[in-house]
């Protein structure tokens, strides 16, 4: 598509400015082990453009500045309260919360957030409740939505 002045449109100028980069990542935990105060390790990646998720770590490091959306679940044993805290650099940025009371409860969330290269996010549970890891429903997963300097 050719940009001429009097077909200037914000669409326009975008295409000239805007890289084809992409990151996305969704990974899901089989540890059944009491979790600790560290992040949550989800060990099956499912996606991991970019390789910025680590799975050693439980940490995914933003390659790019711009809008990500971040998304979590996570399920407890029965009986078994359990919050899922989503920290971005050492700060919480939401909580998530499963009771159980005699049955299975997925809590899930999803946020934008504004982060700028090297930023890192990852989740912790409650130290020493345990997730209910038999099934595949604690998930980690984030994808850029917009590369960019968002700070206004």
């Amino acid at each position: 598509m050719s940009c001429g002045k009097q077909r200037e449109s914000i669409s326009c100028r975008d295409a000239n400015t805007i890289k084809d980069e992409f990151v996305a990542f969704t990974a899901i935990t089989t540890n059944g082990n009491a979790l600790t105060n560290n992040p949550i390790k989800y060990d099956i990646i499912v996606t991991n453009v970019g390789k910025a998720y680590s799975s050693t770590s439980g940490i995914f490091h933003a390659p790019i500045t711009g809008i990500y959306s971040i998304s979590f679940s996570i399920m407890g044993q029965p009986n078994n309260s359990i919050h899922g805290n989503l920290y971005h650099n050492g700060k919480q940025i939401i909580r998530i919360y499963t009771k159980g009371d005699n049955r299975h409860e997925v809590a899930s969330q999803t946020v934008y957030l504004k982060l700028v290269k090297r930023d890192e996010v990852w989740i912790q549970g409650t130290a020493g409740k345990k997730l209910w890891t038999s099934e595949r429903y604690n998930q980690f997963s984030g994808a850029l939505v917009r590369s960019g300097d968002f700070t206004n």
